[in-house]
């Protein structure tokens, strides 16, 4: 496929009423033709589709500029940029960060979009994981369901051609802006799966939602699972059920443990791959020690990912919180260690962002409620943002597990600041 990019507006296939942006910044061309195959297979599936850049660099026809009013516009967006130190590059990065003095961000008019990503780098590593996974921390901060894309559906080979990257598309740079068969097939498939999240959060997007904000109702099964051991822990696990009840979700709580907590109080059922497989959404609780996955949580991961049938973890919402000694003992990395497995698996993580007040009054963590000892936010301020990240949790897998509405159909439910 050469570095050709369409210069409009597209839509075709049966008509979702979904909105995809398609926003880019190209060097060589290579991220330029990814982009414009990820539109195509988004058209095809029947989205609006928006392809532009942010700047064109390295000759051929490019598509038209990017505007900060895309990002209203969109319900999804799949963002491409070169690996750049293992970093997204500058002139995409600087688009990103305009949307805080343009005051969208802090509006919540960026929150509740599906959001994926591709990258190149000039050779098969290079940063490219830590390029996606870079983006992926920004759109936690917006609120956003944030997605791989995962194999493409026609071909799992095709998939393991391009690298197999778990986070995101990326290939090799290629001098002429060209991509092989296999790539073009995996962005069209990102495009047609993004277009599919773009149909189920459109209600969900501010600009989208009625003024009212009823219960998300639905049937929608939310599993929390937790370790032992730790009050204030149990306290967020409790009051995050309670806000996802109050949405109407059916929950379980289940814990998970390591041989430190095997001779203390059993704290209910432990959690089993059943558990996992009948869930819409998983809630990881979880105590922060090291900065990574605790070694329970990460061996359950693992465990059912090769118990569980089909598609495993795929597609399912996913959320973290978690306890702390301290403001910084690593609480932040622990969530997002969480969130990069969930990766791994093809889930769709749903971090609160900074989309409600509550959140700021517990702390300002975007990736999930945390709560440490000593001076800091308060049990109170720790619980509400719990329950709140519990509601907007239900609300958003409730949309993920109902088949997309059509254009006629009105909102159920609004998903922002409670």
């Amino acid at each position: 496929m050469s570095g050709g990019a369409p210069t409009r507006d597209m839509s075709g296939g049966a008509p979702t009423g979904a909105n995809v942006a398609v926003i880019y910044h190209s060097r060589k061309g290579t991220v330029r033709s990814l982009a414009a195959a990820v539109a195509s297979g988004a058209e095809a599936a029947g989205a609006s589709v928006r392809l532009r850049s942010v700047r064109e660099e390295g000759g051929g026809p490019g598509a038209e500029p990017a505007d900060l009013a895309d990002l209203v516009w969109a319900d999804a967006i799949v963002w491409g940029t070169p690996t750049h130190y293992g970093n997204v590059s500058v002139p995409l990065k600087e688009f990103i960060d305009s949307t805080g003095p343009a005051g969208l961000w802090s509006a919540g008019s960026l929150a509740n979009l599906a959001v994926s990503a591709l990258t190149s780098s000039t050779s098969l590593n290079g940063g490219q994981e830590g390029t996606l996974l870079s983006l992926h921390r920004t759109m936690y901060h917006w609120g956003a369901l944030v997605t791989s894309g995962g194999a493409p559906g026609a071909s799992a080979d095709d998939w393991h051609d391009t690298g197999g990257n778990p986070y995101g598309l990326s290939v090799c740079a290629d001098p002429q802006g060209r991509i092989s068969a296999s790539a073009e097939a995996a962005a069209r498939s990102l495009g047609a799966r993004m277009t599919g999240l773009a149909a189920r959060v459109r209600p969900l997007r501010p600009s989208r939602a009625r003024p009212s904000r009823p219960r998300a109702g639905g049937a929608q099964r939310l599993l929390i699972v937790f370790q032992q051991g730790d009050h204030r822990l149990r306290g967020l696990v409790d009051a995050l059920a309670v806000g996802a009840a109050e949405e109407g979700a059916e929950i379980r709580l289940r814990h998970v443990d390591g041989d430190e907590t095997r001779l203390r109080h059993v704290d209910g059922d432990e959690v089993t791959s059943a558990d996992v497989e009948w869930a819409d959404g998983i809630a990881w609780g979880m105590r922060s020690r090291t900065g990574v996955l605790p070694s329970p949580l990460a061996a359950f991961i693992e465990r059912t990912q090769r118990e569980l049938p089909g598609p495993g973890y795929r597609g399912k919402a996913v959320t973290a919180f978690g306890t702390t000694l301290n403001a910084h003992a690593g609480g932040e990395s622990t969530l997002l260690s969480a969130y990069t497995a969930m990766h791994q698996w093809d889930a769709v993580v749903l971090a609160p962002g900074y989309t409600d007040p509550v959140v700021n009054a517990a702390g300002g963590n975007p990736y999930g409620t945390l709560h440490h000892a000593g001076n800091g936010p308060s049990e109170q301020s720790a619980a509400a943002a719990a329950h709140y990240q519990g509601r907007r949790f239900a609300i958003a897998t409730a949309a993920l597990a109902t088949p997309p509405r059509t254009p006629h159909d009105r909102p159920r439910s609004a998903l922002g600041s409670a």
